[in-house]
Parts: structure tokens; sequence; C-alpha cells
């Protein structure tokens, strides 16, 4: 067993990446939460929770590779890597990839974010060995034809107009686009219309060939599975594939806040204001949570209940946040009638001025804590979560996260620290605001 260092490590019955933790409380005892962390022969490291009482496991091969990493001219070729590695691979047909999934009951999946891809399939555990083999030669093996580009091209277009149709969605992609305007943070996922008629065969294989490498591939299974038994089969299938580079990344410029606003043929206004924040290592992270919470998450949120429930000015507000490797954003959405957004600004702003003056009452941290403990916990009867928690972190933090410190983490955050955090974000002067409207691209 061996840790992010690669320093090989004793197994310990309460430990998280090998690192010895103290006795579990009652609540670890209830959910326990100890996943193995090994390596195989080429570097790529492979974490285990097992759950023994469950009959099935979620596989998850992650790939630190992701939209802020394409090249500037080729938006969305990560995405459309993510689509084409499942047309075939070269043993594997498209109906062949189907089928030993489909076949054993299995359910494959795969997403694209701004910093990593995750294949992933959910299976019976006893399907485990033949279930890894196939995705494992999906993420690893995928042959990019000029045919299977361009259906793939179709498909990705066509997903691509069905997020402009959903104008939530697409004022988030503006935003992101206004927010880190001049980085690769700015390009949506998918790409655009036009960015994605531009990409060849060629580039597909490209991006393939730079990122998906054992320096870049964390395996993470969850569920009623042996970990030596998962470390032989991910060897067997993975431990050939070779090292390479990580990708190289710069964190955004400084920015200005700005404003902007979109007609389009809608019935309804959307309002989004956002602000960057400083990244995942950043140690307020966890008081940014629970900020999030008491402004806009949940019926008793301030904005839930200063816009939606007091006034009746909007049928859905509230805030969120992302926290990239070295930066992040906080945001405010609204969706409601154009007649209303001046009245709906008013109240964020005076929101946003009340947090940065006042601060939080104890009755609003009780309340953020005992929600995000109660998302934390709920979490872990997911198997998929569990996997997330492992891949995903590891190939942020180096590091599977421990749920139960997290816990412990959010219960640890102060109203003085709500406040440092609020004073620091919540000059209303500071957000940058989108805003789409009803009317017609003519009309701007």
């Amino acid at each position: 067993m061996y840790g992010p260092n690669g320093a090989k490590l004793l197994a310990a019955d309460h430990s998280v990446g090998g690192i010895l933790r103290s006795m579990p409380t009652p609540l670890e005892r209830s959910f326990p939460f100890s996943p193995s962390v090994q390596r195989l022969s080429n570097g790529i490291t492979v974490l285990v929770d097992n759950v023994p009482t469950v009959g099935s496991c979620s596989v998850g091969i992650w790939v630190r590779a992701g939209t802020r990493d394409e090249p500037s001219a080729k938006a969305g070729v990560a995405h459309f890597v993510e689509h084409t590695s499942f047309r075939r691979t070269a043993r594997r047909s498209t109906s062949r990839i189907a089928r030993d999934f489909e076949h054993v009951g299995a359910y494959a999946n795969a997403y694209t974010t701004k910093e990593e891809t995750c294949y992933e399939v959910r299976a019976l555990a006893e399907t485990f060995e033949r279930v890894t083999e196939t995705l494992a030669d999906v993420v690893q093996n995928p042959v990019f034809r000029d045919d299977d580009i361009e259906r793939e091209r179709s498909i990705i277009t066509e997903e691509i107009r069905s997020y402009e149709d959903e104008a939530e969605e697409h004022v988030f992609d503006i935003g992101e686009a206004q927010l880190f305007a001049g980085h690769s943070l700015a390009t949506p996922i998918v790409g655009t219309v036009d960015s994605v008629q531009a990409i060849s065969a060629a580039d597909v294989k490209a991006f393939h060939q730079r990122l998906y490498n054992a320096n870049n591939v964390v395996v993470a299974v969850s569920g009623n599975v042996d970990p030596n038994h998962v470390l032989r089969v991910a060897e067997q299938n993975l431990g050939s594939l070779a090292k390479g580079r990580a990708p190289r990344r710069r964190a955004p410029a400084p920015a200005k806040p700005s404003q902007i606003v979109y007609r389009r043929s809608l019935q309804q206004a959307h309002l989004l204001w956002q602000i960057r924040t400083p990244g995942q290592y950043w140690p307020d992270r966890y008081a940014l949570q629970v900020l999030s919470t008491i402004l806009g998450d949940g019926m008793a949120s301030r904005l839930n209940v200063r816009i939606r429930e007091a006034r009746g000015l909007a049928y859905s507000v509230y805030s969120s946040f992302q926290l990239f490797s070295d930066c992040g954003s906080f945001a405010i959405y609204a969706g409601l009638e154009a007649s209303r957004l001046a009245k709906a600004e008013t109240l964020i702003q005076r929101e946003l001025e009340a947090l940065r003056t006042n601060g939080i009452r104890p009755a609003e941290l009780h309340r953020a804590q005992q929600q995000l403990r109660a998302a934390k916990i709920m979490s872990l009867e997911s198997l998929s979560a569990r996997m997330s928690m492992l891949g995903k972190t590891w190939l942020e933090e180096g590091a599977p996260e421990d749920p139960f410190e997290t816990i412990r983490n959010i219960d640890g955050v102060t109203i003085h620290d709500v406040h440092r955090v609020a004073s620091m974000l919540c000059d209303p002067s500071a957000w940058s605001r989108c805003t789409m409207i009803p009317g017609t691209v003519e009309d701007e």
C-alpha cells in the first residue's frame, strides 16, 4: 500500500489513504469509509472503498484532462474525446461496447468537467472484472475514425443547441465566459457550434495521446470488491499504459467586474451575478460553503426568503460556488419576469451588503452546518458519490477525501470565519452581472 508520495505504507484499520486516524466515532462506525491506496507498476493510483453490505460496485477511471487543457482553437475537444471513445476501440465496435456492458446489466457513463474527465460504470459486483476490462479498453484504446467523428459532431452540435435552449444553463456558460474572459476556463465544456465544426479526427487523437497517460489517470472503485482483486484486474488492463506529462495550467489574470445584457426569445429573464474566489486549496473554502448555504441554498436561505417567499419576485433563486485548482467562482442566480429585475437586484445588493457589514446569526450558522453535514452523510449512501470522493479528490489534492474530516471542518467554521469571507466577497460593486432578457438579438 502506498501513499500520495509513493512511500510504502502499513495497512491500518482506521485510515484514509493509509494515514492513521483516531478511533472511529459512532457516525463513522455507521458509515465505514476506509479506502485502500495502491499503485500499479506504471504508477497509476488505485483507490478501493470496500462496501461489503452491497451487491454492486461503481468503477471510475479518472483522467486529468478537461476543458481548460484544450488548445485555444479547439474548444470542446476534451468533451469530444469522451464522446467518441465509446464509438469503437481496436477490438470493439460501438455495438460490442454496448453489449459488453448491458448484457451483464451494467450502466456506463462519462462526463467532462473543466479540469478532468470521468468514465464510470455501475455494475453488479460479480461482473466487476468484465466491466472493468471493457471500460479500460474504452479509455485506453479508442479508435478515432473520420466517419465516427462526423457522427459525434452532429450529436454534440445537437447537445450544444439543447443547452442553449435551456436559458438557466446558457446564462451560466455566458457568465463563465464573462468572468474568465481570455482564459480557457471561459470555454463551455461542450464547446460552441463553430468550434466543434473545426475539430478533426487528428485533433481528437492528439488530445487523447497528449493527456491520457499513466501520470494523469486514477482508478477509483467503491462497492463489494476485494482491494487485492481490484489491483490485479487494474494491472492487467491499465498496467501497460505509458507514462507522460501532466497538463500545464496557468491561473486566469485578474479581471474587473463587468455587466452584459443578452436579448433572446424567452418567456423569463435570467439574472446571474458572479465574483472570483480563490481555488480549492483556500483555507476558507469551508466558510465559503457555509456562506453560500446561508445566502442561497434551501428554503430558509436569505435569498429564497426575501426574494421568493416574502415578495414573490422569482420562481427560482439560489447561490452556488465552484472551486478549481487555482481559482473559483461564487454565483447568484434568479429566474423571473423582466419587469421585476430591478427590484430583485436591489434585494440581492441589500443581502450582500448586510452579510458584509453585519455577518450572520448563530441560528443561520447552525442551519447551514446541519444542512452540509446531512448532505455529506447522505452521499455516503451512494456508491457513485463514494467513488467520486476517491477519484476526483485524488486528482485534485493527491489524497482521497475523508468525509468525516470534511464534516469536522464544516462544524469548525465560526461566525467570525463566515464574516471574514463575506467581508472579502460580498461587496456588490465587485460582482460581474450577466442578464438574459426577452427580446430579439437585433434589439441589442
